[in-house]
């Protein structure tokens, strides 16, 4: 009797193929894919376009009524900061109001509470070109970002961790954002008055040039550390020349900073 000839591995083969051939041209890794909003995890994104150059804000707040000001890219309550701020000692919270500095899309955000309770919110705003800037400490919100912030969790403690807006919320210039800062309860450092807000801006285009330094970079590994800029150069220089007599509100730092040369 003839032996049964052996089960062909040809056909698996060709099968295992195939299904290679489809997992390569269809399929893609989790990996890859793409954020629902783009600049939120992708700051130039497809959708990127040159930026006015130059590239100016308006100034957020009223400089009349700031009394001093906070450099961004310097160490700050024992941690490196990379934005900055104004402080408002001579005004209640709520006399103390923040626009939109440029034309941008809001993308993210946090809200949470201070040690006195009260709910503090921070939102990030982002320009198609690759510009960034956020706000921090803010205390009353207009309805429109009042609105925005209702989406983000509210944490128990001090979690200042951002949420991502989705659809991102298109602002203009001018806008007004909050109508007051800071915490109603202030410290007896500043006779219980505690107007403050922070400012940082941030442009993804480069590198700034403190993170050319080998040494510094290896010690500032933070993405927001490495693209933070001197917004003292992105405003009016009439504007500049006022924030640039303010004193400084810290008193380890002073107007020590890494970007602002």
């Amino acid at each position: 009797m003839r032996s049964q000839k052996g089960f062909s591995l040809i056909p698996i083969i060709i099968v295992i193929v195939i299904l290679l051939i489809f997992g390569v041209l269809f399929l893609k890794p989790l990996g890859n894919r793409s954020s629902t909003n783009e600049y939120f995890d992708n700051p130039l994104s497809s959708k990127q376009v040159l930026c006015p150059d130059p590239f100016i804000f308006q100034l957020p707040i009223n400089i009349d009524k700031a009394t001093s000001v906070l450099y961004p890219g310097q160490i700050r309550g024992g941690d490196y900061k990379a934005h900055g701020g104004f402080r408002f000692d001579n005004s209640l919270p709520s006399e103390i109001t923040v626009t939109v500095p440029y034309d941008a899309q809001v993308i993210a955000g946090a809200r949470y509470p201070a040690d006195t309770g009260e709910i503090q919110y921070t939102f990030d705003f982002a320009h198609p070109c690759g510009i960034r800037y956020r706000f921090g400490h803010l205390l009353t919100l207009t309805p429109k970002f009042q609105a925005i912030a209702e989406k983000f969790p509210l944490p128990k403690g001090l979690d200042s961790r951002t949420t991502e807006v989705y659809p991102p919320v298109e602002v203009k210039q001018g806008e007004v954002i909050a109508t007051a800062v800071g915490l109603t309860k202030g410290g007896s450092d500043f006779g219980g008055v505690n107007a403050f807000v922070d400012w940082g801006v941030y442009d993804y285009r480069q590198k700034n040039e403190s993170s050319k330094d080998p040494a510094w970079a290896a010690e500032h590994t933070s993405e927001t550390y490495q693209y933070a800029v001197c917004w003292f150069d992105w405003i009016p220089p009439a504007d500049k020349a006022n924030v640039l007599a303010l004193p400084s509100s810290d008193g380890q730092s002073g107007k020590t900073s890494d970007y602002c040369k």
